[in-house]
């Protein structure tokens, strides 16, 4: 295949097994059992990153933000995210803090396998969704079915994973299902909001519960929890716009009754849900800190910016636009970066941890260079 020539960019969270993924999947899908990686990621031999310590310089030209947003590339995440063997490229780069320390990411359409030390890819497929343990600097690829970690019972189906949160022993996460839509590049649709509960520390799957059908919005590409409920923040999608609704439940349950913010109050019908904000990306994040709410969404058109608004309250009124950073890959040799997300919990020092997901539009390019497919992360001062 010599490369996707032209990828409008026009959905959310854009991958490449879109006109690939069928090709690859008769390539087969290997077990994961012998994929762990343990110990040091770098195998003798491998092109390591540079000490975190020192390569932080972000060059003059990728600059777009003004005092005092200060932006720093987090070079400590970037080479723990330079794989070779387990998961080794991917999009989506959901984070979810677990009781006992460790974190659970979480990735759409994933490689699971290794790579080469000089950094190109083996032919190999890809998977649905991929859930990653990091502890400490050790990172854990889990293993789950043949062609996912989670898969739909839907023929035909498939799960890309939301947003999460962990309680005691619990750890739900939203899973939205897709299916296809008949032909051509863009044949997919959101079929299914779909709320996915595992037991604490093992992660065994222990129920999904389907919350909505054919749904217009993503509920759960954000979850946020505040004041005895989980906020629950979504994109509706409508043409190149695309629009913030919020749903919550009380508790820390999310298979609980949900409402939905009509603009004014609550309603436990759905399609009262009103927009309040335009023009965030398909995944965002919401966050508090202090007595402040944030919504940081990049671009939603694929662009590089990353911006962050703030509100008095979890539901509405975000404003004050700040711009954070220029993601320096967007439009570089076919690469474009989506779905910037922040990590608060890693948050140091005042600095806030961003992540977003590279891609091309080269598809050659995912075996020649493995960093073409995969987070990069920055940290930003004076974002508050």
């Amino acid at each position: 295949m010599t490369g996707l020539m032209k990828i409008p960019p026009i959905f959310p969270r854009i991958t490449l097994c879109l006109l690939c993924f069928a090709m690859v999947l008769a390539a087969g899908c290997k077990d994961e059992k012998d994929d762990f990686t343990e110990g040091s990621f770098y195998p003798p031999g491998a092109v390591q990153p540079q000490n975190p310590s020192t390569d932080t310089t972000i060059t003059t030209t990728e600059k777009c933000w003004e005092a005092p947003i200060e932006t720093t590339k987090a070079v400590d995440f970037n080479q723990l995210f330079t794989r070779y063997s387990g998961w080794t490229g991917g999009d989506a780069t959901y984070s979810v803090p677990l009781p006992d320390g460790r974190t659970l990411w979480m990735f759409g359409d994933s490689f699971i396998g290794t790579v080469n030390p000089n950094r190109t890819r083996p032919n190999s497929p890809f998977k649905r969704n991929a859930f990653v343990v990091q502890d400490g600097d050790e990172m854990t690829t889990l293993t789950g079915g043949a062609t996912a970690f989670v898969e739909p019972a839907e023929a035909g189906w498939w799960y890309w994973p939301g947003h999460g949160i962990s309680h005691g022993d619990t750890l739900q996460v939203i899973l939205f299902g897709f299916k296809s839509t008949g032909s051509g590049a863009w044949d997919f649709a959101y079929a299914s909001v779909d709320i996915a509960t595992f037991s604490l520390p093992d992660f065994q799957l222990l129920s999904i519960e389907r919350k909505i059908t054919d749904p217009p919005t993503n509920y759960g590409a954000a979850i946020l929890q505040d004041d005895g409920y989980l906020y629950l923040y979504g994109s509706e999608k409508q043409g190149f716009s695309k629009f913030l609704h919020t749903a919550r439940v009380p508790g820390d349950n999310l298979n609980g009754e949900w409402e939905y913010f009509d603009g004014t109050g609550w309603t436990t019908d759905p399609s009262q849900s009103a927009r309040h904000f335009a023009n965030v990306s398909d995944e965002f994040a919401v966050f508090k800190s202090g007595d402040r709410y944030y919504l940081l969404t990049q671009h939603h058109i694929l662009g590089g910016e990353i911006y962050l608004y703030d509100s008095d309250n979890p539901v509405s009124g975000f404003s004050n636009k700040k711009l954070l950073y220029c993601t320096p890959q967007t439009g570089v040799n076919g690469q474009f970066t989506y779905n910037a997300f922040a990590h608060p919990q890693f948050s140091q020092g005042g600095e806030l941890l961003v992540s977003y997901n590279v891609n091309t539009n080269n598809f050659a390019d995912l075996f020649k260079n493995a960093d073409t497919y995969r987070p990069f992360f920055v940290r930003v001062k004076g974002w508050e």
